[in-house]
């Protein structure tokens, strides 16, 4: 998806909030502000807007000196999920269709945000995850992919998501014969987004049949960008991939690759009239298939 218009104020937007979140003096405030705005003076149309992203953030992290201002939030994200984590983990096992149920909760989970959308209540973002279909909904062709999978890629996004990702991840390997899983990070921060040491503490590493995998966050590291040759190669190479959150799509919608499956909420408006979902509604949309209903 290329950056839109619309789309500058919001990234004036996120360096506010994500200053603040570093406990910046308001001097910095305003020379994170101005630089961002520099930045976008200069943005390139072409580019995904997930990459301007990147570096709006890059420039709070460098003014602020502050490894990861969201640290605090991912923390608090994570606990708010594990308050509900039991009580929709015996819905979903209790359920007719456990993998559908656990995709829908893992997608309402997309609702525990810190970027565009920051309203969210989780635990009724999660009863509604439960009792609604997806608005756009791939799941026969997500099953027709997955009944003949060996092999998995799943990009994750947000901290406190991810908790309800791992209960779709269980099933998935508990419910198909797949051979292996790699799960894809951020390889250091960027807003709430998970990384390698996040996915540690929550123990994916110990997980049978599940790597990681890391993109780069923006600060240039020897990761590849999510929208790169190299991540392209991943996902060829892949039987089935799911990539979860708007970022993601963002990110890679440009690829019209029959085993990508979008799997997110809709918490822009730029992305509801591109995709044909209103805000708020839950979407399992396949890359080559993104006009069918």
């Amino acid at each position: 998806m290329k950056i839109k218009l619309d789309c500058l104020p919001c990234y004036v937007n996120q360096a506010l909030e994500a200053s603040g979140y570093a406990n910046m003096s308001e001097d910095d405030r305003w020379k994170t502000v101005k630089t961002v705005c520099e930045e976008l003076s200069k943005v390139d149309r072409s580019k995904p807007s997930a990459e301007i992203g990147q570096k709006v953030h890059k420039i709070v992290r460098d003014i602020s000196s502050v490894e990861d201002p969201y640290a605090e939030q991912k923390e608090k994200s994570n606990e708010k999920a594990l308050e509900y984590f039991d009580e929709f983990k015996r819905e979903v096992e209790h359920s007719d269709e456990p993998l559908n149920r656990a995709a829908r909760l893992a997608a309402a989970g997309n609702a525990v945000d810190f970027g565009p959308r920051r309203d969210f209540d989780v635990e009724s973002e999660l009863k509604r995850g439960l009792r609604e279909e997806f608005r756009l909904n791939h799941w026969s062709m997500f099953l027709d992919k997955l009944n003949s999978a060996e092999d998995i890629l799943y990009f994750t996004d947000n901290s406190g998501e991810i908790i309800y990702d791992r209960l779709f991840i269980e099933h998935l390997l508990s419910s198909y014969p797949i051979a292996n899983l790699d799960l894809v990070v951020k390889d250091g921060p960027f807003l709430n987004d998970v990384t390698r040491e996040d996915a540690d503490e929550l123990g994916f590493e110990n997980m049978d049949r599940i790597a990681l995998k890391s993109v780069d966050n923006g600060d240039g590291g020897n990761k590849p960008r999510l929208w790169s040759d190299e991540v392209e190669k991943w996902i060829d190479c892949h039987d089935l991939v799911i990539a979860k959150g708007q970022a993601n799509y963002e990110g890679l919608s440009g690829y019209s690759k029959e085993n990508l499956f979008f799997l997110l909420v809709v918490k822009c408006h730029l992305v509801e009239k591109e995709i044909g979902a209103a805000l708020g509604e839950k979407v399992l949309l396949n890359a080559a298939n993104q006009n069918l209903p």
